[in-house]
């Protein structure tokens, strides 16, 4: 369900991290309208105009999306643009929730806002997987545009059974919430999913997804995505995308083996400088 565009050594993350206290990286909690505080990273670079990048990353992984993010997010800065990456609620540094679309879309919202306050009124919205169905349906005000890879656009039949343990699914079934481990570095030991969040996950509603959308989006799929249908599902919506909409299929690359991680970061500048173009 979720991979990130090559899994970059905790070491290089870290020293993506060093890179971006450097340029003036910020830690910001974002408070949500349940009450919840969402943490972030944010980088406002020197030269930076009204233009902000806010990324949306995938079920059960964080702000770094395995330094996929961090990494993208120093391209957009060396673009001039100021770049937010924050943690939903239940993941990585942010409060304790259960993870559902819903509580999702409203830490985007949340977030989006944020940025708003900030002076940051063009926004493009970066999200991978799970994060652009969230992106999708949250489509917050001052997003203008989105970059959505890997992005689901309908129904998807998982194997619940290969993905979550017997005990697990009985937890589930009994009352209705269970813990996934969480084994990667950070404090955060477990998420907690619910029925509603294999609901979310599996049962992505085409037209309601769609019609929340306003805004020219760009989605980009890989060789895995092919393989799993999701190449051909999006196909199929494309004429219910908004006007300027389009979709780039990378074919023979494997983005989450770290292949053509650069035509990744080419497509999505080129994108952003068409339609969140730096005014100086």
């Amino acid at each position: 369900m979720y991979f990130p565009y090559g899994e970059l050594s905790h070491a290089f993350a870290t020293e993506l991290t060093k890179i971006a206290r450097l340029e003036g990286m910020s830690e910001v909690l974002i408070e949500t309208p349940r009450g919840l505080s969402l943490s972030g990273s944010f980088v406002n670079p020197v030269d930076s105009t009204d233009c902000a990048v806010l990324f949306s990353h995938s079920f059960l992984s964080d702000r770094h999306s395995g330094g996929h993010f961090d990494r993208l997010a120093g391209h957009y800065r060396t673009a001039g643009y100021a770049t937010l990456a924050f943690d939903y609620s239940g993941h990585g540094l942010s409060d304790d929730d259960i993870i559902t679309l819903d509580s999702h879309a409203e830490d985007l919202r949340a977030a989006s806002g944020w940025l708003a306050d900030q002076g940051f009124h063009r926004q493009l919205i970066h999200a991978h997987s799970y994060g652009a169905t969230v992106a999708m349906n949250a489509a917050p005000p001052a997003a203008t545009t989105m970059v959505l890879s890997g992005a689901v656009l309908g129904p998807v039949s998982y194997d619940w059974q290969a993905i979550f343990s017997s005990e697990q699914l009985d937890e589930l079934e009994r009352h209705g919430v269970t813990t996934i481990p969480d084994d990667s570095p950070g404090p955060r030991q477990n998420f907690t999913i619910s029925r509603q969040t294999l609901v979310d996950l599996s049962l992505v509603d085409t037209k309601a997804t769609v019609d929340h959308l306003t805004m020219p989006v760009l989605i980009i799929h890989d060789a895995d995505d092919e393989e799993i249908g999701l190449v051909e599902m999006t196909e199929e919506v494309m004429p219910e995308l908004p006007l300027g909409s389009s979709v780039q299929v990378i074919h023979g690359s494997h983005f989450g083996a770290g292949e053509d991680a650069q035509t990744l970061v080419d497509l999505s500048l080129e994108w952003s400088r068409t339609h969140v173009p730096i005014r100086r």
